[in-house]
């Protein structure tokens, strides 16, 4: 179970992050979180909202990326496999990324 006011460890584990990153988050300000007498706390939906304004887990460059990865993809690939095939599985997959899925 998720607690709703959580330590460096456990929003560490909660975002996948290192407690090392977490702390040059909270050092740098850069997410929100609370100090008490030594240790900080994080609310859990106050992390959540951080997410979402912020969006950590996206990244803008990320079409660009994934067409770079792509035309390499195509470069190599199999004999069995036609470019019409890599092709619909590139639709397919920017369509499921749009749809949020």
């Amino acid at each position: 179970m998720i607690k709703t006011i959580m330590d460096v460890e456990d929003v560490a584990r909660y975002l996948g992050f290192s407690v090392k990153k977490i702390y040059r988050l909270v050092e740098t300000n850069q997410i929100p979180a609370s100090k008490v007498g030594r240790q900080y706390r994080f609310i859990k939906d106050v992390v959540d909202q951080w997410l979402k304004d912020n969006n950590v887990l996206t990244r803008p460059d990320w079409g660009k990326r994934l067409d770079a990865v792509l035309t390499r993809m195509r470069v190599r690939v199999p004999e069995n496999v036609g470019t019409d095939d890599v092709s619909r599985e590139i639709s397919q997959a920017r369509s499921q990324r749009r749809a949020g899925t």
